[in-house]
């Protein structure tokens, strides 16, 4: 057991291009918060052992924006990413970045939308079995109905399709029995 995991270490420290991070879940630093947090970020500092290098681009209605320079590429970007081997910092093309939606199924990403939905209304628990959150305190009446009805019409046809795909029929088939 010990030694397929050690190969399997071994294979992806060598062939770094075939796996990707998952940008969401891989330590970052965005530029655009730096600036929000400190005074002035100088356009060369040494952080955690790398040179990293800024640079500035004129924007179209006056004023100027920082970006990053990749310390693998030279491209300019807004976030750098850590990795773990080369250079410790890239951006999201060396690096061979996803993010995570890029992985998910189609249908993880409407269970997705849909819980972010629920969460956002202030549901703690995980999950569509749970009764749909009341209004939030603050919220337009007009708001929470319509985005409760949005809510509502994404999860039936969620459970429409994980009702056909068990029965092996169509989704208009099971639409027309339940209605």
């Amino acid at each position: 057991m010990l030694e397929n995991t050690v190969s399997l270490f071994r294979y992806m420290l060598t062939n770094v291009n075939t796996f990707h991070m998952i940008c969401d879940r891989t330590p970052q630093i965005d530029i655009r918060k730096l600036a929000k947090m400190v005074d002035a970020i100088p356009e060369v500092f040494d952080f955690g052992g790398e040179r990293i290098v800024t640079t500035w681009t004129p924007n179209n209605f006056g004023g100027r924006r920082q970006w990053f320079l990749c310390p693998s590429c030279d491209r300019r970007c807004a976030i750098i990413y850590r990795r773990g081997n080369g250079p410790l910092w890239c951006c999201r093309v060396c690096g061979g970045g996803r993010y995570l939606s890029e992985t998910q199924s189609p249908r993880q990403r409407e269970l997705h939308k849909a819980l972010k939905i629920r969460r956002r209304l202030g549901q703690e628990n995980a999950g569509l079995a749970f009764p749909f959150p009341p209004k939030p305190p603050g919220m337009h009446t007009v708001t929470y109905e319509r985005i409760r009805e949005d809510a509502q019409a994404r999860e039936v046809e969620i459970l429409l399709k994980d009702f056909a795909e068990m029965r092996g029929r169509s989704v208009d088939e099971v639409r027309k029995e339940f209605a």
